[in-house]
């Protein structure tokens, strides 16, 4: 008999704690709180990110009913554990991750599709640029949106040009003929530094402009060749600047960081950059403007092609779908991210829209931050879809940068340098 009133004690216990963890709706504590673990690719979100971080502030002050749980660690320990906890199907709800590993959680079903949330928000949906969209969806399913835009081209100094009587050019045949005139005063035309070889950015915006995207795919599948006559011609344009005196002398055997310090130190009229170095450029009191580079008489199509391409995409757990009040309070967070409030405060710390948006800068406080985005805005410009290398295997995205650098040293004809990329293709099947 006790035992039959333990057991009846027991169930009693049971129904009452099922009772209350079902009342609160998903992970909702007694307070009515609903917590959304985020994790993201930095240590210290607050110094690291702090865009983000004063993003996400505003939001849970305008909904106190959600707890944005912010899980930060240094980006290479931080996919090796988004990875391992993938494995045991424990990956949190929202998270950053790089594009190849976000492409192979959506095709192993983890992600929660995010079809819904575009079409119910039709005003986000209408301002986001086309790429920041198609980058991150297959087979018709939208698995992820980026979490920033990644904006890249050529910082000038108006001081320079001013100095030595030089227009800011157009076409390549005007850049070549400013940096003779650079050259003859002692002033490198572009800060480059060799050593790191990924510092290529508006080389290879150059590159889409040669018909890049419309031969790819093409290439990759073995109906055309890298080394074609176009791509060849593209090189050549590189080998011009080269012979003009263009480029630093210690070019080889500089950092991308150091020539970061050579534009900062008003002995370069160019660097080869992006968003990330404004702040710097902007603290160092250099008269600074922003170019996306020249254009091409022999290229192929739209000449008018900037560079704001998606950056790593933020992602959501399909666990998600199953605790309906976690997944609304997600949803809140994204319209939140990518609508009107979110873009703005991004601006206001210096990270470009990736929306249409209109936005409010103080071009007193931050002008060469306005001159850049007014450059996004430009009417009749588009962006390339991605950035060339990030759209092929990591060998032959090493293989570009080497065959630009090489031609940039002059250790590489334009020739060999498309055989490079090739050779790389070859290797790759």
């Amino acid at each position: 008999m006790k035992k039959f009133s333990y057991l009846l004690i027991l169930l009693l216990v049971v129904s009452v704690v099922i009772a209350g963890c079902n009342s609160g709706g998903g992970d909702s504590n007694e307070d009515g709180i609903t917590t959304i673990d985020f994790a993201i690719h930095v240590a210290n979100p607050m110094e690291q990110e702090p865009a983000f971080s004063k993003l996400i502030e505003q939001f849970q002050i305008e909904n106190p009913d959600i707890k944005v749980n912010l899980i930060g660690k240094e980006q290479q320990e931080h996919v090796k554990n988004i990875k391992m906890m993938s494995q045991s199907n424990k990956l949190p709800d929202v998270f950053w991750m790089l594009p190849a590993s976000a492409s192979e959680l959506y095709e192993a079903g983890m992600l929660m599709g995010l079809n819904d949330f575009i079409k119910e928000n039709p005003e986000i949906k209408n301002s986001l640029n086309e790429n920041m969209l198609s980058t991150y969806a297959a087979n018709g399913e939208q698995y992820g949106l980026p979490y920033q835009p990644l904006v890249t081209g050529l910082f000038y100094n108006k001081a320079l040009f001013k100095q030595h009587g030089v227009e800011l050019p157009k076409t390549i045949e005007d850049l070549v003929a400013a940096a003779k005139v650079f050259k003859q005063n002692g002033v490198t035309t572009i800060a480059k530094g060799a050593k790191d070889e990924y510092s290529v950015w508006a080389f290879l915006t150059m590159l889409s402009r040669y018909g890049y995207f419309e031969k790819i795919d093409n290439i990759m599948a073995g109906k055309e060749k890298y080394n074609n006559e176009d791509f060849v011609n593209y090189y050549k344009k590189i080998d011009e600047l080269r012979k003009a005196g263009a480029f630093p002398d210690n070019v080889s055997t500089q950092t991308y960081f150091q020539a970061v310090e050579q534009f900062l130190g008003g002995q370069a009229a160019f660097l080869d950059s992006g968003m990330w170095d404004i702040p710097k450029i902007e603290e160092s009191g250099i008269d600074a403007g922003f170019w996306w580079g020249p254009t091409f008489a022999d290229g192929v199509g739209n000449q008018n092609i900037s560079s704001v391409v998606p950056a790593a995409p933020l992602l959501v757990s399909k666990n998600v779908e199953k605790d309906a009040a976690k997944k609304e309070a997600v949803l809140k967070l994204f319209a939140f991210y990518y609508g009107e409030k979110g873009t703005q405060i991004m601006v206001e710390n210096q990270v470009p829209p990736m929306t249409n948006t209109k936005v409010t800068i103080d071009e007193a406080k931050n002008p060469l931050f306005k001159q850049l985005v007014d450059q996004i805005q430009l009417e009749g410009w588009v962006s390339q879809p991605n950035q060339p290398d990030l759209v092929v295997p990591e060998a032959i995205g090493n293989a570009m940068y080497d065959s630009i650098y090489g031609v940039i040293n002059g250790t590489y004809t334009p020739e060999e340098a498309a055989k490079v990329v090739q050779n790389k293709v070859d290797e790759t099947k």
